[in-house]
């Protein structure tokens, strides 16, 4: 099922080139926020796909329809019964998918080595003598 790219795709696809020429730090930093989005991207292509509404989607799974807008947002992180309840409304399963990249663990570790580095900057500087 081949679609004509979008402004938008060709847009995101600048955004990854420009990632890449930034370096390693901007690439784990644009894969946080890629897997922020993910959920929220893969609720709306799907009921975009089904021709539901965001109002019928939420009448059929029992939720109100801005809690539906703000999943599609990424504004809202829900929890299991409402995913379970999304899943049977969007005709989808809820399941862990094999990475097909590097796993955000390497992001996590790299984000903890620089929250060690900030603490220890802050320990070092309320240890110093204070001046006048």
């Amino acid at each position: 099922m081949s679609r004509k790219p979008s402004s938008f795709d060709a847009f995101m696809q600048e955004v990854v080139e420009e990632t890449r020429a930034a370096g390693p730090q901007a690439q784990a930093e644009a894969e946080a926020v890629r897997d922020h989005f993910r959920l929220a991207a893969q609720v709306l292509r799907r009921r975009r796909d089904l021709g539901l509404t965001q109002e019928q989607l939420a009448a059929a799974v029992g939720v109100h329809q801005s809690e539906i807008s703000n999943i599609e947002r990424g504004a809202s992180q829900p929890g299991y019964r409402t995913l379970s309840k999304l899943a049977h409304g969007l005709q989808a399963e809820l399941a862990f998918v094999p990475w097909k990249r590097t796993p955000p663990r390497a992001t996590a570790k790299a984000r903890a080595v620089g929250a060690r580095r900030a603490r220890a900057a802050a320990s070092a500087r309320s240890l110093r003598p204070k001046t006048r």
